[in-house]
């Protein structure tokens, strides 16, 4: 092979990759032909193949709980409330095989998109697949605290899952990851980041209600794998006027709902990044999924995580064989704006009333 060949297939990587020329153009080494595939010329088979990295812990935490225990740790600060209408949990049946066919069925085996890499506001496809071409990243590092969990979660399948929509819906180039912004007590807890609408993109009213998945992320040494199945298999949420404490798992039920209220989010989902698991919900109620391993690969996370989000758009995207938020008989529309009278101070019942706006907003929202 001649030089100018080897400069023509340099040339014809940087305009693929966005990648300087020099990257690839070494006089005297040939570029190889035989490095994979680049992901969007098949995302289909990237899906199917790509497997999150394994994310091993700083050797600073204390020890985990025994397979099978409960780590007792997880406190959030979440009390019942009068405007927390959450009454019953489902499981969503055959949500990893619906999962695979809606990928099978919508990803492209052609060439989609002109990258894998998003070159003016950055991320794009980071989780590895045999077969197929990655950039090398600089590492995360191992985590000792959430904050460093969320980062994981972000850079590798939400960075992935974001540019692959925008590749196969071009409609959703204004739908980002945003990295919330928690200042209450459980940050050291529990974190989360949104799949939404960016805001500076907003022009109307209506768009507010713009659909979006919220992503909760907390640390597999607070939730471990039995609170998160505890999690799971909660079937019911008690009613506000309960004489005892909401436990581990209810309150965590509680905090996703309030905040995705708040948001006006009726998708999410609940992951340590060593497990996942997708949910909606409806008025009164919430459908969850099985609990689905970092390194499944039938489906991998990356299938799960195109799958609901791209269901969460399902109205605007018309993808075939998206999810939709069962009717469940016995729902009704009874919301009770009354607030309890008894509070700490009034800082406190000033935040609340805060919260039941938009949790009334989020309750009284139209259906479409």
């Amino acid at each position: 092979m001649t030089t100018s060949s080897a400069e023509r297939i340099a040339a014809a990587l940087e305009e693929t990759l966005n990648l300087p020329f020099r990257s690839f153009y070494r006089p005297n080494i040939l570029p190889s032909l035989f490095s994979g595939l680049l992901a969007h010329h098949d995302l289909r088979a990237y899906a199917d193949s790509a497997v999150l990295p394994k994310m091993e812990l700083s050797a600073s935490l204390p020890p985990l709980p025994p397979p099978g225990h409960r780590s007792h740790a997880n406190r959030l600060a979440i009390e019942s409330e009068l405007y927390r209408h959450l009454e019953s949990m489902y499981n969503v049946g055959g949500f990893s095989e619906t999962a695979v066919e809606f990928c099978m069925t919508n990803l492209p085996m052609d060439r989609c998109g002109d990258s894998d890499y998003d070159s003016d506001n950055g991320g794009g496809i980071t989780v590895s697949a045999r077969g197929f071409q990655m950039k090398e990243f600089a590492p995360i590092g191992k985590p000792a605290d959430v904050d460093r969990v969320l980062k994981w979660v972000m850079e590798y399948p939400l960075s992935t899952v974001n540019h692959m929509l925008h590749l196969v819906y071009p409609g959703t180039n204004d739908w980002t990851i945003q990295e919330g912004k928690d200042e209450d007590h459980d940050k050291q807890l529990f974190r989360w980041a949104r799949w939404g609408r960016d805001e500076t993109t907003i022009t109307e009213a209506q768009d507010t209600w713009a659909e979006s998945v919220m992503v909760f992320v907390q640390p597999p040494w607070i939730l471990t794998q039995a609170d998160l199945e505890a999690f799971v298999n909660c079937p019911t949420f008690p009613p506000a006027n309960t004489p005892r404490k909401l436990k581990s798992n209810e309150r965590l039920w509680g905090k996703i709902w309030d905040i995705c209220a708040q948001k006006h989010s009726h998708w999410f989902v609940l992951t340590t990044y060593w497990g996942w698991s997708s949910r909606t919900l409806g008025r009164t109620g919430a459908f969850t999924s099985g609990i689905i391993p970092f390194d499944s690969r039938k489906p991998t996370i990356v299938q799960c995580l195109f799958f609901w989000f791209a269901s969460a758009l399902a109205p605007q995207l018309q993808p075939v064989g998206a999810w939709t938020i069962p009717e469940v008989s016995g729902e009704v529309a009874n919301y009770d704006t009354q607030l309890p009278c008894t509070h700490r101070s009034i800082f406190r019942l000033r935040k609340r009333l805060k919260e039941r706006d938009a949790l009334l907003a989020f309750v009284r929202k139209p259906s479409r």
